[in-house]
């Protein structure tokens, strides 16, 4: 899906009071570790990033998204924000996170890469936290179809989950020019991984998972994986 596009149709999406929880468990893991700075990939409009600069205390707080629009959002906001690829970002921080479904968009071989260029952002003994959905989260909870709307936009999306990829297609039409709607369309594709694939991807060290029912079912739909930069290694 082009970025521009979601970043038109995120504030339909809703999910506030999930993500707020996911937000509170990010935290909660990150705080034992005192970080004093913090980089959050894909950042998309800030809202993790500002509750992060809340609940933490941190000297920098940077997110990073390659979606231009996003990042005029978060910066708009008030946190610092760039538009630029994690694999060509200077610099090192104590932490980094990826919220809501980062990994899920990256397959195999761009999952190796992006974690690669993770542990060359953090510093020795730095930490990487990350949520991915289950197997049950693709299965029973992101299939099927959803449809939101507002005064002058509807959003509709539709979600298959076939051989490990979660297709999902997307209708937006937003009104313009009096009662004339324009619509656009896309389509993302999302992977599901689980956790001893992506730790056999990484060169960081996986320490913890976090099973989460997110949305309330009978299993976790999420895992939350936390994982450390080795001491004394040098990137």
């Amino acid at each position: 899906m082009g970025l521009e596009l979601y970043a038109k149709v995120e504030p339909l999406l809703g999910f506030e009071e999930e993500i707020e929880g996911l937000y509170r468990l990010f935290v909660e893991i990150v705080a034992p570790w005192s970080p004093e700075s913090l980089l959050d990939i894909g950042c998309g409009s800030g809202k993790f990033l500002k509750f992060a600069q809340r609940s933490l205390f941190l000297k920098r707080a940077l997110g990073v998204d390659l979606s231009e629009t996003m990042v005029e959002r978060a910066r708009r906001s008030g946190v610092e924000a760039e538009a630029v690829d994690i694999c060509e970002l200077d610099g090192r921080f104590d932490a980094a996170t990826a919220v809501f479904d980062v990994l899920n968009y990256l397959n195999g071989e761009e999952l190796r890469r992006f974690m690669g260029c993770v542990e060359k952002v953090l510093e020795p003994g730095g930490i990487f936290v990350a949520d991915i959905n289950t197997l049950y989260g693709f299965e029973e909870v992101s299939q099927g179809a959803l449809v939101r709307r507002s005064e002058d936009r509807v959003l509709v999306l539709e979600s298959i989950f076939e051989e490990g990829r979660l297709e999902t297609s997307i209708d937006y039409f937003a009104k313009e020019d009096g009662e004339c709607y324009v619509r656009e369309e896309d389509r993302v594709v999302q992977y599901y991984h689980d956790v001893e694939g992506i730790a056999s991807s990484s060169p960081l060290e996986l320490v913890q998972v976090y099973p989460l029912a997110l949305y309330g079912g009978d299993e976790p739909d999420k895992e939350v994986l936390l994982f450390k930069k080795r001491d004394g290694w040098l990137s």
